[in-house]
């Protein structure tokens, strides 16, 4: 979605030591909760590090560090904080920016996990994977147990070694055969 409605510069604070970002509640703040940004814990909006890279890279928001400085841009905080930032973190913000791109509301649950509305409104889980990462079939079940037992449908986000994304809905498949006698 985009964020034609934040014309001034969104000021977020960010915690060096829990790798977030934060706004004290306002009606800022509260625009971006209703767009799916963070959650509030008591009165702060507390965005994950993808979230506040994405935001950064639209340019509307600015980033305070805990050192008093202020960074505009992803690369920069990267400079200034790269302890905060793993080996998930591009293919993360490849997948959220596309979906926001796409107008989803999108939010981050956990490391390489979404909760997104897709166009119906239905909510699906979407797991972002790296091109050539090996994946057992236990890993898989697994991630189609989640999303049935939440009531969820459940989307793969495959990230290639050149950035480009591919989507694959996954579906819990009975490959059980009726035996004829």
């Amino acid at each position: 979605m985009a964020l034609e409605g934040l014309n001034a510069m969104t000021k977020i604070h960010f915690d060096s030591e829990s790798c977030k970002g934060y706004l004290n509640r306002s009606p800022r703040a509260d625009e971006l909760a209703e767009r799916w940004f963070g959650v509030y814990h008591n009165d702060r909006l507390v965005l994950n590090l993808v979230e506040v890279a994405y935001l950064l890279s639209t340019s509307k928001a600015l980033v305070r560090l805990d050192d008093g400085s202020e960074v505009r841009e992803v690369e920069e905080l990267i400079k200034k904080r790269g302890s905060c930032f793993d080996k998930y973190f591009w293919p993360m913000l490849a997948v959220f920016k596309d979906l926001r791109e796409r107008g989803r509301r999108t939010r981050v649950l956990d490391q390489c996990k979404f909760l997104v509305k897709d166009k119906t409104g239905d909510l699906r889980l979407i797991y972002v994977l790296e091109e050539k990462l090996n994946i057992d079939m236990q890993t898989l079940h697994n991630i189609v147990d989640e999303a049935r037992r939440n009531n969820l449908k459940v989307t793969l986000a495959i990230v290639s070694l050149q950035g480009e994304l591919t989507y694959y809905d996954i579906v819990p498949a009975d490959i059980r055969v009726d035996r004829v006698d």
